[in-house]
């Protein structure tokens, strides 16, 4: 796999990468909020809860 040079390619790729985490995150949180087992809730959530972290630590 090459890498690009290109800054516009890197910011392009940092910027799809925090629409799909922002995009997981919302999916997640709206299944935790749908589900009917409150085990399952707590798994979305927590699972939410685990990416929004991460995500923040990877915008620092």
């Amino acid at each position: 796999m090459e890498h690009s040079t290109d800054p516009t390619a890197c910011t392009d790729a940092r910027a799809e990468r925090r629409a799909r985490n922002d995009w997981l995150i919302t999916e997640l949180s709206r299944l935790a909020a749908t589900a009917d087992d409150p085990h399952e809730q707590t798994r979305y959530r927590r699972a939410a809860d685990s990416l929004t972290r991460l995500a923040l630590a990877m915008r620092s």
